[in-house]
């Protein structure tokens, strides 16, 4: 493949500003009136950038993002185009959306797969991003996604536990970021492993981090996660679990901060 990645700089005319001041034309200001887009624009938008060759129908809609699947020649792959006018960041009493922020949070999921597809994560391969468009790899049959964990039932979930938690202990520890909307949801099961998706929520582990936002996130994966499992008979401490984690990893300006006390008041 051929991906093409555009370089976020707000500073800089992107394709997504170009797309924008043509929309706008003689109108001034940040914010620009569009109207829902359609699969047409969407097909046009992932050509005209580089993305895809052919975009063949919308899979699904999220929160934020719609999810298309298309094609890079023979390859299929997925396309997520963060929407503008059905999303928490749009101002829907006016209209009107900002693309710079979605711009952004495009820019961070690509990059935050990027960095835990080479750390070693079951994670989508990310391919390409422009604006507010991302493509990664499909993580499924070719025409379906594959399943949600929750939609399905594992042979032995006991070890597949410890796989995921060790696939996220590799996204705190060392690609120092907490998913933050992790659940049966957001994995997918295909080929015998669980895949660990939709990251645009993710939070940074770093110097200037809150540690307790970071424990309270963390610990409401981890929970959110034990709940599927607690269908299978397994019972563990997410207290025990959040431990785990920040033995590993605390950023260094934060080792004294008091974990026995933040690890108490989420009872």
């Amino acid at each position: 493949m051929s991906p093409v990645v555009e370089k976020l700089n707000p500073r800089k005319p992107s394709a997504l500003s170009i797309k924008r001041d043509a929309q706008r034309g003689n109108n001034r200001g940040w914010t620009v009136a569009i109207n829902e887009i359609t699969l047409d624009e969407v097909r046009n938008d992932a050509t005209s950038f580089g993305l895809a060759t052919k975009v063949l129908y919308q899979m699904n809609a999220g929160k934020e993002a719609s999810i298309y699947l298309a094609y890079w020649r023979d390859f299929p792959i997925i396309l997520k185009a963060y929407r503008f006018w059905q999303s928490a960041q749009a101002r829907k009493s006016k209209g009107f959306f900002a693309p710079g922020r979605m711009q952004a949070i495009a820019a961070k999921e690509y990059d935050l797969l990027l960095a835990c597809f080479k750390a070693g994560m079951n994670v989508p391969t990310p391919i390409g991003r422009v604006g507010n468009y991302v493509s990664m790899r499909l993580i499924g049959d070719g025409i379906e996604a594959a399943p949600q964990l929750r939609n399905v039932e594992l042979e032995e979930p006991d070890i597949i536990l410890d796989e995921i938690l060790d696939d996220y202990l590799i996204m705190y520890r060392d690609v120092n970021y907490v998913h933050g909307d992790l659940s049966a949801y957001n994995i997918l099961w295909w080929e015998g492993r669980a895949w660990i998706i939709d990251m645009p929520q993710a939070s940074q582990v770093g110097p200037w981090s809150d540690m307790s936002s970071v424990v309270n996130l963390l610990r409401r994966d981890i929970v959110n996660l034990l709940l599927y499992f607690k269908k299978y008979g397994i019972q563990r401490d997410p207290d025990e679990i959040v431990k785990v984690f920040l033995s590993e990893y605390v950023p260094n300006n934060q080792r004294n901060f008091d974990e026995s006390t933040i690890l108490g008041v989420y009872e």
